[in-house]
């Protein structure tokens, strides 16, 4: 393959944008019978190091995490939520004969549901959230009393809200009795269970073997909607009762608030748009993207939905393009990684994207910034190459990249079977190329200038050819000539060493020379069994010594999920996995608000573990919550593993205080259920969990 041929792989990508809407409006249409259902019948990746870290840290050499949040969901569902305006919202008066087609349920989920029925359609309005439900019941079980071994609907709707996490809420609809009894809408999970969803509305219409009835509840219900109205998954359930107990049940599709990620998706207009316009064209119908996050990247204050979908990168939400069209590039080779970041400061999240190519025997990596400043296509304002390895993984030369706002600074790397003497790989030449260890730049820093990131300036050292010499040129990658570059004197390595690099950080933070570290420790976490320094600056751990990247560079990581520095408690070191070198221990507390504006304090211990010049974060555990003066605290310790090296991470109860099992506000999350493991109750049937090293993180024992 020709040089020119690979930089046009590299560089190039293919856009395209659809004006595609959503497909199958919300039109008017002849109601179906209440029948009709009827039936007697289921990373860390690059951003964890840019939400963890404050940016991104040797991008090229910390090998490939796990690519996307954990709440990916396919744009194809049973139900839709079509888009109304608000001069279009819909009459709540029971009969839902203008409603788009509805969605039956097929799903028996238990007892007998022979001769029963259930047909819903969603609508999302710009404050509402609007309900039409047939149900097909020739025996209805109605009072006002509304309790649950009555006849009534249930909506289960859950919102991605932190990675890998899935918020769900569970709403009850119980139609009235025209005349005599009005119908209720109620919260039957969670702390609010039996109480009134304030501000909802329902009005019922009996029908000839059932009854209909239209609903709307308000948004604000859900606070994560305020924000989030993409990736929504929901399904809906008509219990059948007598009076005394629940005879059947008929769902739209599977899942509770207790297994959120079993619902099926919830698309709106943009998704099924996606659907319709690109997947089915496609063949992708029914895919689940490999990379799915949500970000305010465009348009109004809501996020929008950002997926990887085989080549395909798609952009869609409620407030993009009026919430009915969406963005799509075909992008040349596989993208590995896709996280937002603030690295413009223009008030938006941009994306940060790694992208991999394989060229013949050897695999290019390339680190490019995607931003929306104007309008509404993403635009390319950063590409470098960061990465090459040979197709066997034997070999790799990759650089190391620091991401703040307005500034990327990239920088060598030691390489990996590699050297001055035996590198002969082609290099890009029209996006910035890779920085070489034996070459004459040993880093550039690119500032924003123009709407794009341009070079602001370099730091020089001395080049090496294959003898091992000295030498003022590039080295011997496959480029045109390049001008050659001044180098500055070698670094001389002694006592002092470890001073100057940390100087170089104190400069490159922006902190006064002088300044102490908060927390200094002296420990081996990486490499040879020669000591690391391990200091911490505000929210910065910092690595260095005289082993640790060629003694010449430190690694640096924002702890950014702490407000305020004084959020950090204690900073030590323990060999937990049983390697030799030492994991960073930190703990701390979180700060976050109810929906009621209370403060909730949420202590945690994170675990860090440095490893090819990377800071990675392994563990992560709650270990205690406090509102209002009420706080829940758990137990956490370090127990030799039965394998005589390392530990294991055992959680317990602790104690509670101010709260009981029935007035305590949150429920028992799952272990594994995300990124962080959850505070154990004292009254939850989860007496201990243990944690265990797998290779490359501590995971709970099966």
């Amino acid at each position: 393959m020709t040089r020119a041929r690979l930089l046009r792989i590299l560089a190039s990508t293919t856009l395209v944008t659809t004006a595609a809407g959503c497909g199958g409006g919300a039109g008017k249409g002849d109601a179906k019978s209440a029948h009709s259902g009827a039936t007697s019948e289921k990373h860390e990746s690059i951003g964890d190091l840019a939400a963890a870290q404050g940016g991104l840290a040797a991008l090229g050499g910390a090998g490939d995490r796990e690519p996307g949040t954990g709440t990916e969901v396919s744009f194809a569902g049973p139900l839709r939520a079509e888009s109304v305006s608000k001069k279009a919202v819909p009459k709540l008066d029971g009969v839902v004969k203008e409603w788009h087609a509805r969605s039956p349920a097929k799903e028996t989920i238990s007892g007998t549901t022979t001769g029963i029925g259930l047909d819903v359609a969603v609508q999302s309005g710009e404050d509402t959230l609007w309900i039409a439900a047939e149900i097909a019941d020739a025996k209805l079980t109605r009072s006002a009393k509304h309790g649950t071994s009555e006849d009534h609907v249930t909506l289960t709707i859950a919102f991605p809200s932190a990675r890998g996490e899935l918020k769900a809420y569970e709403i009850g609809f119980w139609p009235g009795t025209p005349g005599s009894a009005s119908g209720a809408v109620k919260w039957t999970a969670g702390p609010k269970a039996g109480q009134k969803v304030a501000g909802a509305k329902l009005v019922e219409n009996d029908v000839k073997g059932g009854v209909t009835f239209e609903a709307a509840i308000p948004w604000s219900s859900f606070p994560e909607a305020q924000t989030v109205r993409v990736g929504m998954r929901a399904a809906f359930r008509y219990h059948n009762g007598d009076g005394s107990n629940v005879t059947g049940v008929l769902a739209t599709g599977p899942g509770s608030v207790d297994k959120p990620a079993d619902l099926p998706a919830l698309p709106i207009a943009a998704e099924h748009a996606v659907l319709e316009g690109l997947l089915e064209q496609k063949g992708l119908s029914g895919t689940k993207p490999k990379i799915d996050v949500y970000a305010n990247i465009a348009g109004d204050e809501r996020k929008e939905r950002i997926s990887v979908l085989g080549r395909f990168f798609t952009i869609c939400g409620p407030g993009y393009r009026k919430g009915e069209q969406f963005f799509w590039r075909e992008v040349a080779g596989d993208i590995v990684s896709l996280e937002p970041a603030s690295v413009t400061g223009r008030g938006k999240e941009d994306l940060v994207v790694r992208r991999r190519v394989t060229q013949a025997a050897s695999t290019h990596e390339i680190l490019e910034v995607w931003s929306i400043p104007t309008g509404e296509e993403p635009t390319t304002i950063f590409a470098q190459q960061i990465a090459v390895a040979s197709s066997d993984g034997k070999k790799r030369v990759s650089n190391a990249a620091r991401l703040s706002p307005s500034e990327i600074e990239v920088s060598t790397e030691p390489a990996v079977g590699w050297d001055a003497g035996n590198f002969n790989e082609t290099m890009a030449g029209d996006i910035e190329p890779l920085l070489l260890p034996w070459g004459t730049i040993k880093s550039k820093t690119f500032k924003l200038e123009g709407g794009k990131f341009t070079k602001a300036s370099e730091v020089a050292q001395a080049g090496s050819t294959a003898n091992g010499s000295t030498s003022a040129t590039r080295g011997t990658d496959r480029t045109d000539a390049l001008p050659k570059d001044v180098p500055t004197p070698a670094v001389q390595k002694g006592s002092d060493l470890g001073k100057q690099v940390l100087e170089a950080y104190l400069k490159d933070a922006s902190i006064a020379a002088g300044t102490k570290p908060r927390f200094d420790l002296q420990v081996n976490v990486d490499g040879d069994a020669k000591p690391e320094r391990v200091v911490l600056f505000g929210r910065d751990i910092v690595v260095l010594g005289p082993s640790f990247k060629g003694g010449t560079g430190y690694a640096r990581m924002s702890l950014s999920q702490f407000t305020d520095d004084k959020d950090i408690g204690e900073l030590t070191a323990r060999d937990l996995d049983g390697d030799g070198a030492a994991e960073l221990i930190v703990r701390g507390a979180r700060h976050t608000t109810s929906p009621a504006g209370d403060t909730i304090d949420i202590d945690g211990l994170f675990v860090y573990q440095v490893k090819g010049g990377n800071i990675g974060r392994v563990f992560a555990v709650e270990t205690g919550r406090e509102m209002g003066g009420k706080r829940v605290q758990g137990l956490v310790q370090f127990v030799p593993a039965k394998g005589g090296k390392g530990f294991e991470i055992d959680v317990r109860p602790g104690t509670a205080k101010g709260w009981t099992k029935d007035s305590y506000p949150w429920p028992q999350d799952k272990p594994g259920a995300g990124p962080i493991e959850p505070l154990l109750l004292p009254w939850g049937d989860l007496k201990n969990v243990r944690y265990s090293w797998n290779g490359s993180t501590f995971a709970a024992a099966p």
